[in-house]
């Protein structure tokens, strides 16, 4: 929510956790629903408050008005209404009697807290959406700004409007608003309490001489560690000769003396102390620019962080949002890099000199603290990340205006591209070949890849919710680097793809073809890392495709399994063809509940005795002759909606066929012609019963050889869905049988195909 404050310079108050502190695109809902653009004129760096402007000639519905600020109505025993967008309702009056007025700002568990200020209370009920409300009271007047309230609990929170006040009539008259700063949080604490720190009674009477009706003082709760004059602990007795025991006393000194120094009297342990406090100015603690390289963004440490995690406003870059290059650390946000490509970064300006030099898919050292959980956890974390450019350059955001100069004004721009390629490591060749295992795993060992995908969590359109997966690959082309791979394991174009081949090297590729009807997609590796390991005299291999009869399988056949366990160990085992069926009514992949993948039309090899700990490979005769890529298939749980895996086997007859087209136009991706329907499998018993008489003779006849010779129940296709717009749209039905295709008659899904 937010409310006008100056209808003839178009002014809006809300909340600084509304205006956000960096670049902001917004847009203001009035009264009688009209849209206007706003813009950021003014976000204080502490207190929870900040200015929108909006033009307001360009409103044609609304009636031009304004709430008048009125802070010395905030009072106990006030009734106030909260007037709002509580719970997203646009519009909702909610109730309430002010309780207190001098309550501390509340603690939240996050980077940002508000302080040197009270706040009032009541039990007024305000939620999600009222954040940013006017709190009036009879009068109509806004004597406070809620600004929180409490999960289970109808305690709201709202913020005084001193500060509130002075930097309206600083921005009516076009000034920049000053704010100062001791670089220390102050709390109000009754006497009692604070005489068990060391106040004197006699110093209680002295402000009791002053203010007849004080209960407390001001004493310091927390210091940056540039602060190295005041302490924790410390009571404030006076300030500039003056008794000071309330959070408006204090800031209107501070921001009247920002750049120079306040005579501060404080107790510290029982003892008076005078100190000279110089007094910063708080503007420039908080960040004003930031970097963006491959969807990260980071700035400066910035006051907030920095008081929260008790650390010198040097100590490093924050993450402020995790992107391609640092989730590839898990390093999320609010983080604290210290160290990136071996140069230490106190600051935004080191940390761009330390990667402008970086090649994009170079891999480069970080060092980080994870500031969450700082107060528990102070390890230093260490890690490599992988530089990324293709998302977005090295970008450099300037915030130029704002308050007194008119709106904020953020300015951008981009470095130049390093002229350097990636470093591509020298190969160790054979020596990282493996020299156990049994001949079938020397054999494929060459032939067998692991494969990492990973993209930005936002752009996932086919890969799992994390956007990272891995699997298995086999090297078919030794020579143009193209690898087959599950659609697991390359789920999108969209991403980075890396391959380690032959157990020695891992280098880049590219998702080359998706194959859109089954789990199958090509990865080709990049040809200058590929022209690398030819060099380096790595043992890269073709897998040889069984072809003819042998590239499908029946069930009952004993082959071998070849592949890598989820540790990436290369073994293999004896296994057993348990079926070759398509997955069909209750067995067939389920349908997502987002548009994604899902594998249909397709006869899969299951087997008995899947090898425990299996993550991917291929099914082999005891020559090491490929007869089936044993993949990764994702589809959704029916219970709870979870994502699940399973491997199962795609035989050689699958795909051999995209293996030649390849092979022969390298550059063209092939094509699948397709009907643009699901078949599902029916027993031809159960349709010959149901359908007596109606059935070609010839058809049953050769349905029957055919599945006869693959040791299976004889089963013909039926139409289980046609796409819409598709080729079969008005000509095939849901439940028709396929008889033949192109005058071919059909007994499986690869019949059609």
């Amino acid at each position: 929510t937010g409310f006008v404050v100056d209808k003839e310079r178009g002014l809006i108050l809300t909340n600084r956790h509304i205006t956000g502190v960096g670049p902001v695109r917004a847009t203001a809902i009035f009264d009688r629903h009209e849209e206007l653009e706003v813009e950021v004129v003014y976000r204080d760096p502490i207190h929870d408050f900040g200015f929108f402007r909006y033009d307001p000639s360009r409103l044609r519905l609304t009636s031009a008005a304004e709430i008048v600020l009125d802070p010395a109505g905030l009072t106990v025993g006030s009734e106030i209404r909260v007037v709002g967008n509580d719970a997203g309702e646009k519009l909702q009056i909610l109730s309430g009697t002010i309780a207190r007025v001098d309550r501390n700002v509340p603690e939240f568990n996050s980077v940002y807290n508000d302080e040197n200020t009270f706040y009032a209370g009541a039990g007024a009920g305000t939620s999600g959406g009222s954040s940013g409300s006017p709190v009036l009271i009879a009068s109509g007047r806004a004597v406070a700004l809620n600004a929180a309230g409490t999960d289970g609990a109808a305690s709201s929170f709202f913020l005084p409007l001193h500060r509130v006040c002075y930097s309206l009539e600083k921005l009516r008259h076009g000034l920049p608003v000053p704010r100062g700063t001791c670089m220390a949080a102050f709390l109000f604490k009754a006497f009692d309490e604070l005489i068990k720190v060391g106040l004197q009674r006699r110093h209680e009477e002295e402000v009791r001489a002053v203010f007849a009706d004080a209960t407390g003082m001001l004493i310091v709760d927390s210091v940056l560690c540039e602060q190295k004059v005041l302490r924790p602990g410390d009571i404030l007795l006076r300030l500039e000769s003056q008794v000071c025991i309330n959070f408006v006393q204090l800031e209107e000194r501070l921001d009247a003396n920002v750049g120079s120094c306040l005579a501060v009297l404080v107790s510290r342990g029982g003892l008076e102390m005078e100190l000279q406090v110089p007094i910063v100015d708080l503007h420039a603690l908080i960040p004003r620019s930031y970097a963006e390289l491959g969807l990260d963004v980071v700035h400066g440490l910035g006051y907030h962080a920095a008081r929260r995690a008790h650390l010198p406003l040097d100590s490093g870059i924050y993450l402020a949002r995790p992107g391609y290059i640092f989730e590839s650390l898990n390093c999320d946000w609010g983080s604290l890099i210290i160290s990136a490509a071996g140069k230490p970064t106190p600051n935004l300006d080191a940390f761009v000199k330390a990667i402008e030099d970086i090649p994009d898919r170079q891999y480069f050292p970080v060092l980080w603290y994870d500031l969450r959980d700082f107060r528990r956890d102070r390890q230093m974390k260490t890690g490599f990340a992988k530089m990324s450019r293709a998302w977005s350059p090295l970008r450099i955001w300037h915030c130029k205006k704002g308050a007194g100069d008119g709106p904020e004004c953020w300015e951008s721009m981009d470095m130049p591209l390093p002229s350097s390629l990636p470093r591509i490591p020298e190969p160790p060749g054979r020596a990282a070949m493996l020299t156990g295992g049994d001949k079938l795993v020397r054999s494929l060992q060459a032939s067998l890849v692991t494969v990492r995908f990973r993209t930005d969590q936002r752009f996932v359109t086919e890969a799992s919710d994390t956007g990272a997966s891995e699997g298995v690959g086999l090297l078919v082309d030794a020579e143009r680097g193209l690898i087959l791979t599950d659609r697991h394991s390359a789920p999108q174009s969209l991403g980075d793809i890396e391959v380690t081949l032959a157990g020695s090297a891992t280098v880049d590729g590219e998702v080359f073809f998706i194959h859109p009807l089954h789990n199958l997609a090509f990865i080709r590796v990049d040809p200058a890392a590929l022209a690398v390991l030819h060099k380096g005299k790595v043992p890269l291999q073709s897998a040889r495709i069984a072809k003819g009869a042998k590239a499908s399988i029946r069930a009952g056949e004993d082959l071998h399994f070849v592949g890598f366990d989820n540790q990436g160990n290369t073994f293999s085992a004896e296994v057993k063809v348990a079926a070759v069926y398509l997955p069909s009514g209750k067995d067939e992949f389920p349908a997502w509940t987002v548009p994604r993948f899902r594998e249909r039309n397709l006869e899969i090899v299951v087997l008995a005795d899947t090898p425990e700990d299996a993550r991917g490979g291929v099914l082999c005769d005891a020559s090491g002759q490929v007869r089936a890529f044993f993949g990764q298939f994702d589809w959704q749980g029916a219970r709870h909606g979870e994502e699940t895996t399973e491997a199962f086997g795609i035989p050689a007859n699958v795909f051999s066929p995209l293996i030649e087209a390849l092979r022969k136009t390298p550059t063209i991706q092939p094509e699948v012609p397709s009907l643009d329907i699901e078949v599902a499998a029916v027993d031809v018993a159960t349709l010959t019963r149901g359908a007596a008489g109606s059935l070609p003779r010839d058809w049953l006849q050769a349905v029957l050889r055919r599945c006869g010779q693959q040791g299976q129940v004889a089963r013909a296709m039926r139409v289980s869905r046609v796409l819409a717009t598709g080729a079969s749209e008005a000509k095939l039905k849901a439940g028709d049988v396929l008889l033949s295709v192109a005058g071919k008659t059909i007994a499986s899904a690869l019949d059609i195909e």
